[in-house]
């Protein structure tokens, strides 16, 4: 409390809980201590902030775009920019996150539609699931958004290269903490991509396999391994959104439930074509010729 002016002072840059690093994480991102809200709740210009969150919640893109600030970003390197536009004291900060770093992913999601820029993805399932503010409704609104928009083409039988291709690249755009390879697919055939960014080899896509509704680390190759790898991402952040409800505002609640309407049925219809891993198809083949 400050006595002159006898109102509350903030601790935007003040550290109260640290996630430990480097990942993965020793524990399910569902159940992160609860004492992460209180790292979320903390920090941020409320003006700012709170105006995304009411433009988001009123499903109102284009003012959500005209609060955020500066160019759209191309790279990592704007992400701390928008977190101290929206009153980050600190700046934008993955395993420390405030309010405005919560709103500065809502707008790559939103204006940018690059959910690859945010960071890791646990972190981000990990504050739909258990943060409160007006930041974390804000991220929870802009990824309740993009899912809605999105359910459409997700939630049916996909068995095209191309039609898949596009998908794997606007699903990460949508879900924050998606990996880079996903979005590269749609610019960079399979084989000309970095070896270390091809979804056969990248880490962040064997990661995202190995999700609960995922095929395990092994499966597929190519496009059909990322848009496993990305179905799993999308299940996981659909169900933290789910989780999350009770820690949102009334209002934010209410809108996204009703974009888990939508999703939720979506997820429930997704069918991606099947595909061996190459060893397997081979293994198939010398066994059954």
């Amino acid at each position: 409390m400050n006595r002159k002016t006898g109102r509350r002072e903030g601790l935007g840059g003040q550290r109260l809980f640290r996630l430990p690093s480097p990942l993965p994480l020793p524990f399910p991102a569902s159940r992160l201590p609860v004492i992460f809200f209180f790292s979320l709740a903390l920090a941020g210009c409320r003006s700012r902030v709170a105006r995304l969150r009411a433009a988001l919640q009123d499903d109102d893109v284009a003012q959500a775009d005209s609060l955020a600030p500066g160019p759209r970003c191309e790279d990592d390197r704007c992400v701390d920019a928008l977190a101290r536009a929206f009153g980050s004291k600190r700046g934008f900060d993955l395993h420390d996150p405030d309010q405005a770093s919560a709103a500065a992913v809502a707008v790559l999601l939103v204006r940018d539609r690059r959910g690859d820029l945010a960071g890791d993805a646990d972190r981000w399932i990990a504050a739909l699931n258990i943060a409160r503010g007006e930041g974390a409704d804000a991220l929870r609104l802009a990824v309740a958004h993009g899912m809605a928009e999105l359910a459409p083409r997700i939630g049916k039988h996909i068995d095209d290269d191309a039609e898949a291709t596009a998908l794997v690249h606007d699903v990460a755009g949508a879900l924050p903490g998606a990996c880079p390879s996903y979005r590269l697919l749609a610019s960079t055939p399979v084989d000309k991509m970095p070896p270390e960014q091809r979804p056969d080899h990248d880490p962040c896509v064997q990661r995202d396999l190995e999700r609960k509704d995922g095929p395990g680390a092994r499966y597929g190759f190519g496009v059909w391994r990322a848009a496993a790898g990305v179905v799993a991402l999308w299940k996981d952040e659909a169900r933290a959104l789910r989780a999350g409800l009770g820690n949102a505002g009334e209002g934010a609640r209410a809108e996204v439930e009703k974009k888990l309407a939508v999703i939720e049925p979506a997820t429930a219809k997704i069918d991606l074509k099947k595909v061996d891993a190459p060893w397997n198809a081979l293994i198939r083949q010398m066994v059954h010729p």
